[in-house]
């Protein structure tokens, strides 16, 4: 059985996406994962969960919430990816691989993204891109942990609300070449 699953909008009521949010911030990385808007309170989160264009999943660690994932601006078989991880101090195993919890479900949520087969045997997405503030260091190097293909970097490409500010933003593709069919398993 799969030490991760993930949990769609639909599947989860206004009060547990508050909850979780809340969980966010409390972790210190609301600004991370929304940076480009106004701070956004429990309330405001779940109005933008809830458009029509984002489509969030919770990720669980063996029943426990682990990190937000969620997609917009689809286009075809590709959109954009966004993510949040919650911290963790678990580690887990695959095969000879030791991953940080954090890396694991990002890497589990990619995964049934691109790997997840339509109807007709296709796939749903071939691609998922990024595009990650260059100031923030420490999700510029989590990028590259889970399979980020770096393609460019666009100048100003990210918008810091709170400092009004545009900074450049490193744009990376995630396939299935770059993320293994393992990680939809985990």
């Amino acid at each position: 059985m799969s030490e991760f699953a993930k949990i769609y909008k639909t599947d989860l009521s206004d009060r547990q996406l508050m909850k979780f949010w809340v969980m966010v911030q409390a972790s210190g990385r609301a600004r991370d994962v929304a940076y480009c808007m106004e701070p956004q309170t429990p309330e405001s989160f779940v109005r933008w969960m809830r458009k029509d264009d984002v489509e969030p999943w919770i990720i669980l660690h063996r029943g426990v919430p682990a990190a937000l994932y969620f997609q917009t601006d689809r286009q075809g078989k590709s959109a954009q990816g966004h993510f949040c991880t919650l911290p963790q101090g678990m580690r887990r195993t695959e095969g000879e691989k030791r991953l940080p919890v954090a890396v694991a479900a990002i890497l589990y949520a990619l995964g049934s993204c691109l790997w997840l087969e339509n109807e007709s045997g296709g796939h749903y997405l071939d691609t998922i891109i990024g595009l990650t503030p260059v100031c923030n260091k420490a999700a510029i190097n989590f990028t590259r942990r889970i399979g980020g293909q770096p393609c460019g970097m666009i100048p100003g490409g990210c918008w810091y609300h709170d400092t009004n500010e545009n900074v450049p933003g490193l744009v990376t593709v995630y396939t299935r070449e770059s993320v293994p069919c393992w990680a939809a398993k985990l």
